[in-house]
């Protein structure tokens, strides 16, 4: 929200959500209200596609205000930032002595108060502070308007046959397939290091770095299913308190691997995540429905993720080799750590 115009941005992610919805639901015949906040163009043609299909399509300023649909999401996200909200005010991370954090809006005199305290302690903005947001910009005596750029999603590391499908409105994890700018090998997979300071998203191939990966795929598809050797090994919370190319995914958890993750250190990922999930860091869920998990061999369990995968367009992110091969197999893409 500092750096980049959210246009594009949520141009990418409504599409993507409704891409979703039609793919499970088939729900041509049905209203799709949609806040005008600047719809981009290839937006505007997905949703006349769908309109000619047979949906109902309202795109108005101020839909709240007209559809009670809106309305009823509005209430939702404001509920779902007030949570957010409270459990950042409970971190002990972000108190400051005799003052609360308040409710996060300019005009709140507590709030107010709480950044200025920070200010005080000379430690940089925590993530959650929006310092674009001219009353953070006048308590830096920083008051000229900040000049947003456009977000870095590059459709030129995504395959031709992958974007043509979305722009479509047909968007599945099996179309996705990544074009490494160096060598120019087209994969369905990618290599993802973690070191003491940085997760880097590599080709698999020729290793090198491929900038603005994880930017990339978290907005074309942002859900990630893990391997339980990922949740065991922390890998997700470590760089959550690192670098951070994890943020804003949602990550789903299969109740194979949430099972095999009941050990010390699978455990204490779990309550890591869920903290981060707390603070909105990124969104985490449990993938319902699985059927019965007792007795499954080592191949029927590995199907049952890739189902899980497939059934919910996630990047399934895994540290086995062999797993990696057989979700590409299937036409999954996946990111090996």
């Amino acid at each position: 929200m500092d750096k980049f115009n959210l246009n594009k941005i949520m141009d990418v992610v409504y599409q993507r959500i409704l891409s979703n919805f039609m793919r499970h639901y088939q729900a041509v015949n049905c209203r799709i209200v949609l806040d005008d906040y600047g719809v981009g163009e290839k937006l505007r043609r997905y949703l006349r596609s769908l309109e000619n299909a047979g949906a109902d399509v309202k795109v108005i300023h101020q839909a709240d205000e007209h559809y009670l649909e809106a309305r009823v999401a509005s209430l939702i996200a404001k509920r779902e930032r007030e949570k957010i909200i409270e459990a950042i005010g409970r971190d002990k991370e972000f108190k400051i002595e005799g003052c609360n954090i308040g409710s996060g809006n300019a005009g709140d005199k507590e709030t107010i108060n709480w950044l200025m305290k920070w200010k005080e302690t000379g430690k940089p903005w925590p993530w959650f502070v929006k310092q674009s947001y001219r009353t953070v910009r006048e308590i830096d005596g920083k008051p000229e308007k900040v000049e947003k750029i456009e977000p870095p999603l590059r459709e030129d590391i995504l395959s031709e046959d992958f974007i043509k499908e979305f722009e479509a409105g047909r968007f599945s994890i099996t179309t996705l397939s990544i074009v490494c700018p160096s060598c120019g090998e087209r994969s369905k997979a990618a290599l993802v290091t973690l070191d003491e300071e940085q997760t880097t998203g590599r080709c698999i191939n020729c290793k090198k770095p491929i900038r603005d990966l994880n930017f990339t795929l978290r907005y074309y598809c942002g859900a990630l299913l893990p391997d339980s050797n990922i949740i065991i090994g922390g890998f997700l919370g470590k760089d959550l308190e690192r670098s951070k190319f994890f943020e804003g995914f949602t990550i789903l958890l299969h109740p194979i691997v949430k099972r095999e993750s009941d050990t010390p250190g699978g455990k204490r990922e779990l309550e890591r995540l869920a903290r981060f999930a707390a603070i909105g860091r990124i969104r985490l869920e449990e993938i319902p429905g699985a059927g019965k998990i007792e007795g499954l061999n080592g191949l029927e369990r590995d199907e049952r993720i890739k189902e899980s995968a497939s059934t919910f367009n996630a990047i399934l992110i895994t540290g086995d080799k062999a797993m990696k091969a057989f979700a590409q197999a299937k036409g999954l893409f996946c990111l090996h750590a």
